[in-house]
């Protein structure tokens, strides 16, 4: 099944009751570096800013470094940023990430001092670029494409190494309830995750947790002629959260799942596959994550 054609899903409007508090939070979004807001009414992110609008937050961009933006910021988004690319004389490649140590370092003591960083991720080199950050917070992130068998891909079930994690559930084990995130938040049963990488810190930390024995794959398709380096663990997860210092943190390694897009699969069908589904609770989950990183955390 191929993904034909994808297009925003611009009618769409969250029911949710807003919080009835003035909180103004300051809502910092990097658009300097190449990340989704960087491209227009073409990234998807209507329905997040609409989310968060409507829920009280205030919302700038970054238009340069993060090291120098940070002032006023209660949150930063950093979503999907891929590593630049630079062509070597010899015709290979130099991947790097985009982010400079300067920022790196502003970013982790920012957390440290009460921020809050929601953080999206996914393959390389298209949403790995924020690797630095990983390291300098100790997460660990495998940017393969995340595969188990009970789950299978959705574009290619039999030879795709790249699943769709629809419909994970508390049932299942594959939501984890007991995480903070969800203490007094929107119910979440059913949550959509497309092809995405993996990431873990600590059991304690998954909110999204993948079963035990998933896999992580160099490539995302398996032939006989395109061996893909493999790990697997029982550790891995789709989100991760944490407090960290005085801040807060939330790390997705699917750059997809709250984006409003509609995928059209071979020229027929169309689907609602993200945030504006109407069979998921994605844009709940993206309102309590919100709202857990606007909360100062407990000393």
């Amino acid at each position: 099944m191929e993904v034909t054609d994808a297009v925003v899903d611009s009618d769409y409007i969250h029911d949710f009751e807003p919080l009835d508090t003035d909180h103004n939070t300051h809502v910092v979004i990097d658009r300097g570096h190449n990340t989704i807001y960087a491209q227009g009414e073409s990234s998807g992110a209507g329905t997040m800013l609409d989310i968060m609008e409507r829920d009280g937050f205030a919302i700038s961009y970054a238009e340069g470094p993060l090291d120098q933006s940070l002032d006023s910021a209660d949150v930063l988004i950093i979503h999907g940023l891929p590593n630049d690319e630079i062509e070597l004389p010899s015709g290979e490649s130099l991947w790097r990430s985009p982010l400079s140590p300067e920022e790196v370092e502003a970013v982790v003591r920012w957390v440290d001092d009460g921020g809050s960083l929601f953080l999206t991720l996914s393959h390389f080199p298209n949403g790995s670029g924020a690797r630095p950050l990983l390291d300098a917070m100790a997460v660990q992130f495998i940017d393969g494409y995340i595969w188990h068998e009970d789950t299978p891909s959705f574009d290619d079930p039999k030879n795709g190494r790249c699943s769709h994690f629809f419909g994970m559930s508390p049932e299942q084990g594959m939501v984890n309830s007991e995480h903070p995130l969800f203490a007094n938040g929107l119910p979440i049963n059913r949550v959509d995750y497309l092809c995405g990488a993996a990431v873990w810190r600590t059991p304690e930390d998954a909110i999204l947790p993948f079963p035990p024995g998933t896999q992580s794959h160099l490539n995302g398709r398996i032939r006989s002629d395109e061996p893909s380096f493999i790990k697997t663990s029982d550790q891995y997860a789709g989100m991760i959260g944490f407090q960290f210092g005085g801040g807060r943190v939330v790390i997705s390694a699917d750059q997809g799942m709250f984006r409003d897009f509609i995928f059209t699969f071979n020229e027929t069908e169309r689907v609602h596959v993200t945030i504006t589904s109407p069979d998921n609770d994605n844009a709940d989950l993206f309102i309590n994550l919100m709202r857990w990183l606007a909360v100062e955390p407990e000393s």
